[in-house]
């Protein structure tokens, strides 16, 4: 018979192997957890939320975007539906852009202003909202709908 190690308080001690064992194995369920993960769709978050307001884009202008927070472009949107019928939007480096792919949404890079100015797009707006008409607000996301 064999008798296992025990320590002063009168508890078995596992083998040295054994915890060895234990701590491979935990480490590998760890791995393949995250290569679980990781191998989830490549499609981009979808915005959450409902957008703020929808309708076609009447004009757009460059901003400076100096320094990063500042706007790099500002659109107006009139004859809107949703929770306002006309807005001034800025956009910022911050602002996610997409486009509609079936049930899903693609990422998009920031369209330039003049081809902006044809689009009709979706905006949620993110922070404080200027309550002036029209309202002013900054765009957290973008849906460009065609």
């Amino acid at each position: 018979m064999t008798t296992r190690p025990t320590h002063s308080s009168g508890r078995t001690v596992a083998s040295g192997r054994t915890v060895a064992s234990a701590l491979i194995l935990c480490l590998a369920v760890l791995l393949a957890a995250g290569v679980v993960a990781a191998c989830g769709d490549d499609q981009p978050a979808a915005p959450s939320g409902d957008p703020s307001i929808t309708g076609p884009v009447a004009s757009a202008d460059a901003g400076d975007g100096a320094p990063a927070t500042e706007p790099v472009a500002f659109f107006l949107i009139d004859q809107g539906r949703g929770d306002y019928d006309k807005a001034s939007i800025s956009v910022t480096d911050d602002t996610a852009w997409y486009s509609r792919d079936g049930d899903g949404y693609l990422t998009i890079d920031r369209p330039g202003v003049a081809e902006l100015e044809s689009k009709t797009v979706e905006v949620q707006f993110t922070g404080p909202v200027a309550e002036s008409y029209p309202v002013q607000a900054t765009a957290g996301w973008v849906i460009v709908e065609d």
